[in-house]
């Protein structure tokens, strides 16, 4: 498969959306609809390059994931929608857009600060495309720097101040295949394993807490 095979992402996406539709209906409730033509262009016109395939694809199934439900009967939230690992809700095109602009901007106080190496994933932050966000400032993104990189899924916990940035998977496929592994075996992706939030009312969504 090379980095490029839409195909191959479509039907790693749809193994996964269809777990959560079986098992988390209330986390595939929260996807959106597609990302429509006018808005990839619009995005890649602000980016000032085009985007990977497999992220594009992705916008093409869901213009990311909406904010969570309001539980019945309680001010509180059910988590639903934040079922990728570290509580990453997947973004939308204006969501991407801005956390573009907040990443480009780290990315150049890391240049000034002069600490990195030119090739460093910190200084590079303006060839990366943020995909999905938790709620503790931290940002899973896709590498779009021409070379063995190209396509590298990433998260960084830039609220933390970890700038060396996790490698996830080497494509927006092989994430997804890897986690539905996880699921359908009841396995572990890297340091999570999945398990349910369940709420009084037993309403429940994924969540991926760290292994002990």
């Amino acid at each position: 498969m090379t980095s490029t095979d839409s195909p191959a992402f479509e039907r790693a996406w749809t193994r996964f959306a269809s777990w959560l539709e079986a098992n988390s209906p209330a986390d595939h409730a929260m996807l959106r609809g597609p990302a429509v033509p006018e808005r990839l262009i619009e995005l890649e016109s602000r980016l000032g390059f085009e985007l990977h395939p497999e992220l594009r694809a992705l916008l093409r199934q869901h213009d990311g994931a909406a904010e969570p439900l309001a539980v019945p009967g309680s001010r509180a939230r059910l988590p639903a929608g934040a079922f990728l690992p570290s509580g990453h809700r997947l973004s939308g095109v204006d969501d991407i857009a801005s956390m573009y602009d907040v990443i480009v901007d780290v990315g150049m106080d890391n240049i000034d600060a002069d600490l990195w190496e030119d090739d460093a994933l910190a200084v590079n932050l303006h060839r990366c495309v943020p995909f999905a966000l938790p709620n503790d400032g931290g940002v899973a993104f896709v590498d779009h720097r021409p070379g063995p990189s190209y396509g590298h899924v990433y998260e960084m916990g830039i609220g933390s101040g970890d700038l060396e940035g996790t490698l996830w998977a080497t494509s927006l496929t092989r994430l997804f295949e890897a986690l539905t592994d996880a699921l359908e075996t009841d396995g572990a992706f890297l340091c999570y394993r999945p398990t349910f939030f369940e709420d009084a009312s037993s309403h429940r969504c994924l969540e991926w807490p760290t292994r002990a």
